[in-house]
């Protein structure tokens, strides 16, 4: 469910099927230019606690620039970009809007986002700070369309408190995959009596992201240079594999316990031990019901050492082709991504700042120190950051999620599955 939002009091919340009017009320104000009144719209996709965090980000903005007014809506990852896909048919994506690197090129190589090579050179949307090394993950064509806040690699997180009671030894130290298999699958056996039942993890095997990590440590990727898809069906058969003996014996939490949260967190409300997720998501797991300790470690390795992991920016922001206030909107943009006290009020939940001023801005508390020492350990043994895959790779990424989820309820057979996948998942490269 998308929850949308106008920052008008008695204004009710808005349906995923309400965002598109929403941003098309974009512009319907005067002209942004000598200060007159400026009605901009922001959108992002996350959980309740980024909500509480960008709306004292925009309270802040509005009252540093009393003739701007942000309407902000937020989603979860699939139903936020439904509503853009539907916004971008229409031409009317938000002012601005956060991006994910998925995306950049579907909506940069199509006119649907502005360039904003011009503010960048100005020093209206500050990047002087940025490291180069993370900047060709913001770019399509040579040209910027997004503006990195933050990066965030991936990480094995443990809740420790729980897998002591559960009787499972903590895991110490670099696993190979089939070690953490077998992690889940005690925590499985264990949880099973306990109170609420726990699994061992959400199925990674569902993640597109987690996918890529193994599959570069094959010496493969996603996609090739020219756009086409980097893997095989025997790939993806194998990856698909690895998930059937934990969903039967618990090492995987069931999938309809999964939808049954409704946005929560598996890891976060305690009837999962573990996740393989990113690292900055130790806030929000950490702010959930179970209020767990939790480890991370570095993900699973091949039975070599691979590792196959890289910082990826953890969110970008974009600006519509089609905003009638470029100028505001640019400002807008590099206040998120610069501004120190709205880097005081995120802290590390979005990742680590790119920003020297956001960085700088920093007072570490414990969580944060955590994430700060893990981001140090996955920056030894990262890769470079990969352009942004090909115009289409989202489509491909939702196609590979619903399968896996269809396998998972047995409502398809994984060798169906992988067919089914290799026969619509080319078609949608662009």
């Amino acid at each position: 469910m998308s929850t949308s939002k106008l920052r008008r009091p008695g204004v009710a919340f808005l349906a995923v099927g309400a965002l598109a009017a929403l941003t098309a009320c974009s512009g319907d104000d005067a002209s942004g230019g000598g200060g007159e009144d400026v009605t901009l719209t922001f959108a992002w996709w996350g959980d309740a606690s980024r909500a509480e965090r960008y709306e004292k980000a925009i309270d802040l903005y509005e009252e540093k620039n009393p003739h701007v007014t942000i309407q902000s809506s937020y989603a979860g990852f699939g139903d936020y970009w439904t509503a853009r896909n539907t916004e971008a048919a229409s031409g009317s994506l938000p002012d601005v809007f956060q991006m994910d690197v998925s995306y950049l090129s579907q909506y940069g190589g199509t006119g649907q986002i502005a360039p904003l090579d011009e503010y960048t050179e100005s020093g209206a949307i500050d990047v002087s700070s940025f490291p180069e090394s993370v900047m060709p993950a913001a770019k399509v064509d040579g040209q910027i369309f997004g503006v990195p806040t933050s990066t965030s690699g991936f990480a094995t997180f443990v809740n420790t408190g729980l897998l002591d009671e559960l009787g499972v030894d903590v895991p110490d130290g670099d696993l190979t995959w089939d070690q953490y298999d077998d992690v889940l699958a005690a925590v499985g056996k264990a949880g099973k009596e306990h109170d609420p039942v726990v699994g061992g993890a959400v199925a990674y095997t569902q993640v597109w992201s987690v996918f890529e990590v193994w599959l570069r440590q094959q010496g493969k990727a996603l996609f090739t240079p020219d756009g086409a898809l980097g893997f095989d069906e025997a790939d993806l058969a194998a990856w698909w594999q690895r998930g059937e003996p934990l969903f039967e014996d618990g090492g995987f939490v069931d999938q309809a316990r999964v939808e049954q949260l409704s946005g929560e967190d598996a890891l976060g409300t305690g009837i999962s031990a573990s996740e393989i997720s990113w690292f900055n998501f130790l806030v929000r797991y950490s702010e959930g019901s179970a209020e767990g300790d939790f480890a991370m470690l570095l993900p699973p390795a091949d039975d070599a050492g691979h590792r196959g992991l890289y910082l990826k920016p953890s969110l970008e922001l974009s600006m519509s082709a089609n905003t009638e206030h470029p100028d505001e909107a640019a400002k807008f943009i590099d206040f998120i991504a610069n501004d120190p006290a709205v880097s005081k009020e995120f802290g590390l939940s979005r990742g680590g700042p790119i920003s020297q001023a956001a960085a700088d801005a920093l007072d570490p508390d414990e969580l944060d120190q955590q994430i700060l020492d893990y981001a140090a350990e996955i920056a030894e043994v990262a890769d470079e950051t990969p352009p942004p895959p090909p115009e289409g790779a989202g489509a491909v990424e939702v196609e590979f999620t619903r399968i896996a989820q269809d396998i998972a309820f047995g409502s398809t057979s994984l060798d169906d599955g992988v067919k089914e996948f290799f026969s619509v998942a080319p078609g949608m490269l662009g």
